[in-house]
Formats: structure tokens, sequence, C-alpha cells
């Protein structure tokens, strides 16, 4: 199902005319002598890797010389780097993956003191698989061989990866010590158990995705339920697929740096989004080396951890339109790369733009509030304010030119519920009652174009914690008077803040058992990771 792109005759130069990439900073560690479960010497060697390398499949290998310097061992390894489970953001930068080379053919009792160990690590990131690497470094480590064993260190399981249903066999760790392996916690997906000195596991028969079972210590062993063929996955579009309000290493922005990070009407950035490097305004757009997939930050990013992609580009660019991805746009150069590559999947969230954002960050451009208020009308109000910027005319036009151009599957995802503080002139009914029109307009312009390649998902509805009926059902109560609400909110902080000011006796806060779902850095306009985590869980696995 992968297909290679970008095949180009003279890479050569096209190496020499770009900029050197950035070092991987690799560090090998201290080796140490183990055992496998089998009671089989093993080496064990920690190496520190940058966290974008999760995922990827890395080259080690070891060599074993005696005192004359004669090669007496050698051995490589390719390995997929797990850290074990991503945090929703993850903001590790690096992680200690420990190695674990068998010495099938070398006996304990031939392994005598005076060896030496000399470790190759390499560690390079080919984030989009087109042979010229965003990250790119090696470390080389000679040190003598511990016979004795030293402080206590396993093995690191490799991220494993199974069939629907199928039987899958795992090694259990190496250690310098005898641990009595056991499951301390089930796969919510599947069974586990141990057999033979192995870990047997096995997914539900219609489950994908990403299962995490616990060993005694809690160490972590995670098993990608997935096709046989890795999927290429590109997204584009605005702010809510670039993750704006977070930066790249997973730190949340602040509100004081939200006037320094609002997207510009022309010549994007994509500052403070979680694809980007930029950190304000006054820089140009540079991707993240791995276009933010290892800070699970995102949806798009989200989607692809729990699949197991690494072929992955996330271009969306805060601020943009349809226009701008569409023919004759100012991005349209990044959707004709995107179409040449011809990728498996394209996730997409497109649309809101300039009208929508323009309301949320309290410039009414429309004037529909207003308006309604004196003569009614308002859904009347802002279908023409669409109709003036045609919106459906430039969905269109892109949705086109993606289904002509490739053959890709493309998620297109409806826009989620949030109701900023800074939205002073709209209640939040008629907020949500232009979300439910922008994303009527997705997908009735989908369905014209091509409602089999054209998938519209729908986010899970974001409760606000008061009354937005008839827009959404209120069917939920936590009040002793008896009102009902549409659920527990999940909005920003500030936000909530200010609903339970405004409904005193019926706001209900939220949400139950996390954090909300949408962040206050903007006023509470862009979902969290945790919303994120929530939109991403309603792709159909690849």
């Amino acid at each position: 199902m992968t297909r290679r792109r970008r095949v180009l005759p003279l890479v050569l130069l096209a190496l020499l005319a770009l900029p050197a990439p950035a070092g991987a900073q690799v560090r090998i560690g201290h080796a140490s002598l183990g055992r496998a479960a089998d009671g089989r010497p093993s080496i064990l060697v920690p190496v520190t890797y940058p966290i974008q390398l999760v995922g990827h499949v890395e080259p080690l290998t070891v060599t074993l010389r005696d005192r004359a310097g004669d090669r007496v061992y050698h051995r490589g390894v390719r390995v997929r780097l797990s850290a074990g489970g991503l945090r929703r953001p993850e903001r590790r930068r690096r992680f200690t993956f420990v190695h674990r080379i068998d010495l099938r053919d070398q006996p304990a009792a031939q392994l005598r003191s005076g060896l030496r160990l000399t470790v190759r690590a390499g560690g390079r990131l080919d984030a989009n698989a087109d042979g010229i690497p965003e990250m790119n470094g090696a470390d080389r480590a000679e040190q003598p061989l511990p016979l004795v064993p030293g402080a206590a260190l396993c093995s690191t399981p490799a991220a494993g990866r199974a069939r629907p249903g199928r039987r899958t066999t795992a090694q259990l760790p190496a250690c310098t010590g005898e641990p009595d392996w056991r499951i301390a916690q089930q796969p919510e997906h599947g069974h586990a158990h141990l057999e033979g000195g192995s870990l047997v596991y096995r997914s539900g028969p219609g489950f994908r995705g990403t299962d995490t079972l616990t060993l005694s210590g809690g160490r972590e062993v995670r098993f990608t339920v997935d096709p046989p063929a890795e999927p290429v996955v590109r997204a584009l579009g605005d702010s809510v697929t670039a993750g704006f309000g977070y930066y790249s290493n997973g730190t949340p922005m602040t509100i004081g740096r939200l006037l320094g990070c609002r997207p510009p009407e022309k010549e994007f950035d994509d500052a403070c989004s979680s694809n980007s490097l930029v950190t304000a305004n006054t820089q140009k757009l540079v991707y993240a080396p791995d276009y933010g997939l290892s800070n699970n930050i995102s949806w798009a990013a989200q989607w692809a951890n729990d699949h197991g992609v690494t072929d992955y580009e996330n271009l969306a660019v805060s601020g943009s339109e349809p226009a701008d991805w569409a023919p004759n746009g100012e991005l349209h150069k990044t959707t004709a790369e995107v179409e040449a590559e011809d990728p498996d999947y394209i996730l997409m969230t497109i649309g809101a733009n300039p009208l929508l954002s323009n309301m949320l960050f309290g410039v009414d451009n429309m004037g529909c509030a207003v308006y309604s208020d004196v003569f009614g009308g308002y859904r009347e109000c802002i279908e023409e304010a669409f109709a003036e910027v045609h919106l459906r005319e430039h969905l269109k036009s892109l949705y086109e030119d993606l289904v002509e151009h490739t053959g890709a599957t493309i998620y297109l995802m409806r826009y989620h519920l949030s109701i900023p503080s800074s939205a002073l002139a709209y209640s939040a009914t008629q907020i949500a009652e232009m979300g439910q029109l922008l994303n009527g307009d997705i997908a009735a312009v989908a369905a014209e174009v091509s409602p089999q390649r054209l998938q519209v998902v729908a986010p899970p509805h974001f409760n606000v914690g008061i009354d937005i009926s008839p827009v959404y059902p209120s069917a939920f109560s936590c009040s002793r008077l008896g009102y009902t609400v549409d659920g527990p909110s999940a909005q920003s902080t500030p936000t909530q803040k200010e609903l339970a000011i405004l409904h005193p006796l019926s706001f209900c806060k939220g949400p139950e058992g996390g954090e909300p779902w949408v962040i206050s850095g903007d006023t509470g306009i862009h979902p969290s990771a945790a919303g994120y985590e929530q939109m991403a869980s309603q792709v159909p696995p690849p």
C-alpha cells in the first residue's frame, strides 16, 4: 500500500543544495552483561535518543575483541524504538532505550577477562521517507566488557507489531539480575500470557490501534495492531490540524504570548503550533523535524501514533483558509507536493477561516449577533457571511483538486465546539449554531465532490455545561434545582469560570475525571491535547 515518492534523478545535487540536517544527539551509555530469560548471556547497551525517533527502526552494532585485538564476536541489529506510552502532550525531549544483544553462539563459559566492546549506534530520522533525513546522528563507544553484572538494568521491549486476532510472540527483557517476570496488567484490547520464557499476545479480532500491557516492575510492552504495510500519511489544513497553542516541544502557549502568536492574514508562519519550530510572528515558517509527531498533540499526530505510523508529515498552517490550499492559492505549492507523493491518507480540518476565527478572536466582522437581536434571521446572516467569502466554492476547489490528483483516503475532521471568553458579541448558543452551519457546509460539499473518497469525521460534542438547545439537547443535570444542560463542561478553564458566573444555578463544571478539552492560552478556542485525543478517537484505523 505504501508508495515511495520524490524519486529524484539528481538526488546528490539536491542533498548538496539543502542545509545539513540537525544532529540527532545519540549517546551510548555504559554496557552491562546480563542474561536472557533462557539463561543465555546478553550484552545490554543503553542508548539515549531524541524523542523524535520513537517508533522508528534504528541500527546498533557490537563488536568484541580480545587482548590481541582479534574480533571474537560481531553482530548488528535493527530495532523499532519504544519509549513506553507517549504522554499527551509528550514533553520529554529524549529517552533511553536499552538494547539487548544475545550472545547466541558465545556461551558464558567462553567470556573471559580482557574483552573490549565497540558499540556503534545510529539515529536517522527520515520522517517522510524521501531519502533526505530531517535529523541525522550517530555515536561510537569503546569500553571493556564487564563480566560481573553492575547496577540493575533490563533491556527495553521493542515496539511490537501484530496482526488483528493473531498470535504474536515477543522476547521478555534480558536483565543484569534475575527478575521474576509476570503480567501485572493485561492489555485493554487483547490477552497476553507467558510461555516458555516468551511473551505471547493476541488482540481482539476487530481491534486496530495500539495496545499496552504491563510486566512486573511497571515495564510497559506496546503492540501496534495494524495492516501489514505502513501507510503514508499527510495532514493539511488550519490551526486545528496544526495544533495551535502548543510549541513543538509540547509546552503550551500562555495567554501572554497570544498576540505574538496570532496567525497573520498572509505570509503564514505557523507560529506557536505543535508542528512548527516558529515561536513568534517575527519568524518564517519552519516545520519541526518530525512535523509534531512525537509531541503527540494534534489529532493527526495522535491518530498516527495510535496506529504506529512513522511516514508522516503535518503540513497544516495556522490561519490558513481553503482558498490558500486550492489552485492558485498561497499554499497550493504544498498541496501539489503532497499530491505528487500520492499518500495513502490525507487528514484535514479546513474552512473556519477567516470569518469564524475573526469572530472567536473578538472581531465581529459579520455583525450577525447585533443584526439578529434587532431583526432576527441569525442563521440567514451567517449563511450570507459564508457566501461572501465563497466558502463552498473554495472548499469544492480544494476537494476536487485532492480527489483528482491523489488516490488517498481523505479524512475531513469537522470542527469542535468551543466557547471562548473572548467572543463577547455572541452567546454560547449562537456560537454553537455557527459551528453547526460550518460543519454542515463541509459535509455537504464533501458529499457533492466524492462521498467515497472524502470521509467526513465528527468530533465528539464538547460539552458547554449550560443549556444550548435547540442546537444540542439538554438531557443532563448536576443542579439541585433540576436545570438541564448538555453535560459536564469540557470548555477551557477561563470559559468555565465565566459560565459559572453567568449561569450560577445551572452550570455544570467538568469534564469528569480529566482536564478540559480546550486550552486556556488563547482564551478558550483550540482543543487541548486531551481534546485532540477525543477527536483522533473518531477517525477509523488505517
